[in-house]
């Protein structure tokens, strides 16, 4: 079961080979290994622009009101 578990973890197989190409070492990707990194990284940067542009139309549609209690008494000195 060890080896099967160190066969399938293509995930950490990645990352250690883009270290290695970082660090000089001849290295290569497979260019379907690429595409999917890729797929995947600008997915989540498209749901983060998705969500950031929702949630600035929000905030402009329905604004926060502030629940805090206002203090009008002056200070006295």
């Amino acid at each position: 079961m060890n080896n099967q578990f160190l066969e399938n973890a293509t995930g950490f197989n990645r990352v250690v080979d883009s270290v290695k190409i970082v660090a000089g070492e001849n290295s290569e990707i497979p260019l379907t290994q690429v595409l999917l990194i890729s797929r995947v990284l600008f997915a989540v940067v498209m749901i983060g622009f998705i969500g950031y542009f929702f949630d600035r139309i929000k905030q402009s549609l329905f604004p926060v009101e502030s629940k805090a209690k206002t203090d009008n008494r002056r200070s006295e000195r």
